[in-house]
């Protein structure tokens, strides 16, 4: 993780192609732009580079894998594009954990959203806004339609200047080796060219935030907020990046002006969430326990009345953390004795048994919310888990596949897949979906490496051989591309 205390505005991003743990600037074999016409690629080949982007990215940056935290961040962001002008774009949301305050989108529906970002709103609303205003970039193609203005460049070596802009502000030593392969004043002019993009993806945005039942003033007071945290810095210790997207005074009055133009609407859905993620995300970015036991017990002793019970789990989770399970469990007590179906106060629950060596206690729990929340995935796979702890395969990979048939492909899905059909004594089902958690991580030549030693283990199944030959001829290809 970055120790980066810049906080960034919101960045039109970058179908970047991040450069590799060295630093170094990568090209990727992918299509020209275009023709003499400006004609934009196509929805397949900007996926491509989405997909891309995100392979890279994740072998240069951890992202959070927290089952309940990703699965907010996807509900928020599905029920948010829902309600774009492109409802059926695959989507992928995920979570960087950074402290900078930041979010991002790639050509393809690819979104990262920094723990920066979470901590930081102070609502729901105004998170939402900042996922409205990425949405639109994507859904308006923003990223590419900037190439038109470069149409002699290759999307690699566009896509690479554009990466290094944005590790020069999040880590100078990666942004100064990442400039030496890429021409500074192409950098600026392209991302200048973007200010009208922000102007647009923040109409839009506002469009489609009030559209999903948030209030339109939640942009406006977290640009407020940019601006004030903005002021901290002065002269040359501004990162380019962020002048280049400045969160403006007329910037501020033009969402203002919008919001004031909609009528707000009661809120929907479970803004209570929001909180008790906010605060699981808090503790888990916590580096320090003894700060943070510090920091819940300031804010319990306040008693202002305002999200008592998310701090209250907080602390409980802050005591689990660190160690004082006997205390994390009274201080759980009285939120589950208030609402004893919220589900985060379950999980928590269960997480006290399971530290405790109770595992048989802590799958009861799941047992019993399943009956409430049937096939919820953070559930499910805090469940899948405890289940190979015991060794009951069995149980674990039906929930799993039932996961896979709701559509639920992560890569921690099929890591679990891997060590579930391990335990099963399936070894070349095992190595296939090894396989494919490596093919989500972007680690493509582990992936082809699992497929072999998955054919190999098929022995004379020549059904499944082929079907694994036929997914290592696809794992190839894209290998191929990238090592281009």
């Amino acid at each position: 993780m970055h120790c980066m205390k810049q906080i960034l505005s919101f960045s039109l991003v970058i179908g970047l192609l991040l450069a590799a743990t060295s630093g170094r600037a990568v090209d990727i074999a992918l299509p020209e732009m275009g023709d003499s016409a400006g004609e934009l690629i196509s929805p397949r080949d900007e996926h491509q580079i989405g997909q891309a982007f995100f392979w890279r990215l994740q072998q240069s940056t951890p992202l959070v894998e927290d089952p309940e935290v990703t699965s907010y961040i996807q509900s928020l962001g599905y029920r948010i594009a829902a309600n774009s002008s492109e409802p059926g774009l695959d989507y992928t949301f995920f979570m960087v954990p950074d402290p900078s305050v930041n979010a991002f989108a790639a050509p393809g529906g690819f979104i990262g959203v920094n723990s920066g970002l979470l901590l930081t709103a102070d609502t729901e609303d105004e998170l939402a806004s900042v996922m409205a205003h990425e949405i639109a970039h994507i859904t308006q193609r923003h990223i590419l339609r900037s190439f038109e203005r470069h149409k002699r460049m290759t999307i690699p070596r566009t896509a690479a200047m554009i990466a290094a802009a944005l590790l020069g502000a999040a880590d100078p030593k990666a942004g100064s080796a990442a400039l030496l392969a890429v021409q500074a004043g192409d950098i600026q002019s392209m991302l200048d060219y973007s200010r009208a993009h922000e102007a647009e993806a923040d109409n839009l945005g506002m469009q489609t935030l009030v559209a999903s039942g948030f209030d339109p003033e939640a942009m406006p007071s977290f640009f407020e907020k940019l601006q004030l945290a903005s002021r901290y810095y002065g002269g040359d210790t501004v990162p380019e990046f962020l002048r280049t997207h400045p969160v403006t005074t007329s910037r501020i009055a033009d969402a203002k002006g919008r919001a004031v133009q909609y009528q707000v609407r009661p809120q929907l859905g479970d803004h209570k969430q929001f909180y008790l993620i906010r605060e699981k995300l808090r503790v888990m970015m916590a580096d320090k326990t003894s700060d943070l036991l510090d920091h819940y017990k300031s804010a319990m002793s306040r008693k202002d009345g305002k999200n008592n019970d998310a701090v209250r789990y907080g602390y409980a989770l802050a005591l689990l953390k660190n160690g004082q399970h006997t205390l994390a469990r009274e201080a759980l007590q009285p939120l589950l004795e208030k609402e004893r179906d919220r589900l985060a106060y379950q999980l928590a629950l269960a997480d006290i048994e399971l530290a405790v060596g109770r595992v048989e206690s802590a799958l009861e729990i799941y047992d019993d919310n399943q009956r409430l929340y049937p096939d919820d995935q953070a559930l499910t796979m805090e469940q899948v888990q405890a289940l190979l702890r015991v060794g009951r395969p069995q149980q674990a990979d039906k929930l799993l596949q039932t996961q896979l048939e709701l559509g639920e492909n992560s890569a921690q899905v099929y890591k679990l897949l891997a060590q579930t059909k391990e335990q099963m004594g399936q070894k070349s089902q095992s190595h296939r979906y090894l396989a494919e958690f490596y093919f989500q991580s972007g680690l493509l030549k582990a992936a082809a490496d699992q497929l072999q030693l998955a054919a190999n283990a098929a022995g004379y199944d020549e059904y499944q051989r082929a079907s694994i030959a036929s997914r290592l001829r696809e794992v190839e290809s894209a290998l191929a591309q990238m090592e281009q």
